[in-house]
C-alpha cells in the first residue's frame, strides 16, 4: 500500500512539470480540428431567412396533420365542380330546338337544313298535334302554311320557320306560272351574304372573363376561410402561452412571416387542387371551348392571388394577435373582412359601366390589383408597364405590412384579457424593444 502510494504521488509530482500542451491549430490533428468545426457550425445563430424557413415547416407540417383540412378540401372540390356542372344546366337547353314537318315536301326540307334545323317528319298532322303536346318537337310545321305550338313559338325557330314558308309559298308560284320542276331550286338557291366578324374572338374573350371572374370569386371565399384559420392559429398560440415561448428565441416578424408562408403554402396546394379540378371539369362539360385559354387564365388567377393572400393573411394574423378571447375575434377583423369585401366589389368595375380610368385605378391598387387585374386582362390588353407596377406597389405594401404588422403583432401577442388596440400594441411593442 506504501510504495504504491509513493509511486503514485511521484507521478503526480512529475505530471505537472511536463510542458503543457498547446491548443494551437498546429497541434491539432485534422480529425480533432474537424470536430471543433462542427460544433461551431452548430452552435451558430440560424440566419433570418433560416428561422422563417423552419417556423413556415412547423407550420406546414402542422396543417398537414389536421383532418379538417382534407375533408374541407375534398369538400371544396365537390362543391365547385358541381357549381359548374349546374351552371351549365340552367344555362340554357341541353338540346337543340326540334320542328316537325308534315307534307314531305323537299322544298320545306332544303329550307329548313340551310337554317340548320333538322326537321322531323310526320305522316299525319295529328301526328304532329301529338308530339307537339308530349314535348317531342318544339313546334310542327302541317304542309307548309301551318304551325302549331304548346305555348309559343321559340326564337330560335321563328327564322327557319319563316323561310320554309316563304320557300313552300314561292315553289306554289313558281309552278303556277309554268316553271319546271327542276328549275325551282335554282330559282330558289340564293347564297347568303358575307359574313364578316369584326371581333371574330369576342367568345373566347368572353369565356376568358368569365373563368377569370370565377376563379376571383371562388379565391375570395377561400381567402376569407384561410384567413380566419390563420387568426384562429394565432389566438391559440396566445391563450397557450406558446408564442411567449418562440418570440424569446425569434424576432416577431420572422414569426409572423414564418406562419404566413407555411400556412399560404398549404393553402396554395388547395386553391391548385381546386383550381385543376374545377378546370378540367369546365372541359370535359363543354363550358370552356379552349383549353389554353382556361388553363392560362386559371393560372394567371393564381399568381395574382399569391400577392393579396400574402397582404390580407399578414392583416388577420395581426387581428388575431389583438384579442383573447374566441368570441372577440369577428369583432377585431371587422376592417380586414370590410378591405376583403371591397376587393371583391371591384372585380365587378370591368362589368359595371364604370369609367375606364377607375377600373385602371383599381387595378394599381394594392389589395384590390389582385382581384381586378386579371379580371382587367382577361377583358382587354393591358399595357406591360401597367402590370409591372401594379406587382411592384404590391410587393412594396407586403414589405411595410410585414414590417409595421409585426410590431403590432408582438405588442397584441403579450397583452391578455380583452381586444388590444392598435395603437397600444405599436406603443408597447416599441418600449419593450420587440421587433
Amino acid at each position: 500500500m506504501t510504495a504504491k502510494a509513493t509511486n503514485d504521488d511521484v507521478t503526480a509530482e512529475e505530471t505537472p512539470s511536463r510542458p503543457p500542451q498547446q491548443n494551437g491549430p498546429q497541434e491539432n490533428g485534422p480529425g480533432e480540428h474537424g470536430t471543433h468545426e462542427h460544433g461551431a457550425e452548430q452552435n451558430r445563430p440560424l440566419s433570418g431567412f433560416a428561422l422563417i424557413r423552419t417556423i413556415a415547416h412547423r407550420e406546414i407540417v402542422t396543417q398537414l396533420q389536421r383532418k379538417e383540412l382534407w375533408v374541407s378540401l375534398v369538400l371544396m372540390v365537390v362543391v365547385f365542380c358541381a357549381s359548374l356542372g349546374v351552371q351549365t344546366l340552367f344555362s340554357g337547353d341541353s338540346r337543340s330546338s326540334r320542328l316537325g314537318v308534315v307534307g314531305g315536301r323537299p322544298e320545306v326540307a332544303a329550307a329548313l337544313r340551310a337554317q340548320a334545323v333538322e326537321p322531323v317528319p310526320y305522316g299525319t298532322a295529328d301526328e304532329a298535334r301529338t308530339a307537339v303536346r308530349k314535348g317531342e318537337v318544339d313546334a310542327a310545321l302541317l304542309d307548309g302554311d301551318e304551325v302549331v305550338v304548346k305555348e309559343k313559338l321559340p326564337r330560335e325557330l321563328a327564322g327557319p320557320v319563316g323561310e320554309a314558308h316563304r320557300a313552300a309559298v314561292l315553289t306554289d308560284r313558281l309552278k303556277s306560272r309554268g316553271l319546271g320542276e327542276a328549275d325551282i331550286p335554282a330559282v330558289l338557291n340564293v347564297a347568303p351574304p358575307k359574313v364578316t366578324a369584326l371581333e371574330p374572338d369576342a367568345e373566347r374573350g368572353d369565356q376568358r372573363t368569365m373563368t377569370a371572374a370565377v376563379g376571383v370569386m371562388v379565391l375570395f371565399f377561400l381567402m376569407f376561410m384561410f384567413g380566419q384559420g390563420i387568426a384562429q392559429g394565432v389566438l391559440e398560440e396566445k391563450a397557450n402561452r406558446i408564442v411567449e415561448l418562440l418570440l424569446a428565441k425569434v424576432r416577431a416578424w420572422h414569426l409572423l412571416a414564418g406562419k404566413v408562408i407555411g400556412i399560404g403554402a398549404v393553402a396554395l396546394a388547395q386553391i391548385i387542387a381546386i383550381v385543376a379540378s374545377g378546370v378540367t371539369v369546365a372541359l370535359l362539360i363543354g363550358l370552356v371551348d379552349v383549353p389554353e385559354d382556361a388553363v392560362g387564365m386559371g393560372a394567371l388567377v393564381v399568381v395574382w392571388f399569391i400577392p393579396g393572400y400574402l397582404l390580407f393573411a399578414t392583416l388577420w394574423a395581426v387581428a388575431g394577435s389583438l384579442v383573447s378571447r374566441q368570441e372577440d375575434i369577428q369583432h377585431a377583423a371587422g376592417p380586414v373582412s370590410f378591405l376583403q369585401t371591397m376587393s371583391l366589389l371591384a372585380v365587378l368595375a370591368p362589368f359595371s359601366g364604370a369609367n375606364d380610368t377607375l377600373t385602371r385605378v383599381f387595378s394599381l391598387v394594392p389589395g384590390l390589383s389582385s382581384s381586378v387585374m386579371p379580371v382587367r386582362m382577361a377583358t382587354e390588353q393591358v399595357p406591360w408597364w401597367e402590370v409591372a407596377v401594379a406587382a411592384v406597389l404590391t410587393l412594396v405594401a407586403i414589405a411595410a405590412l410585414l414590417r409595421v404588422g409585426a410590431r403590432i403583432y408582438s405588442g397584441g401577442l403579450l397583452q391578455h384579457g380583452g381586444i388590444v388596440k392598435v395603437r397600444a400594441a405599436l406603443r408597447d411593442s416599441r418600449e419593450g424593444g420587440i421587433s
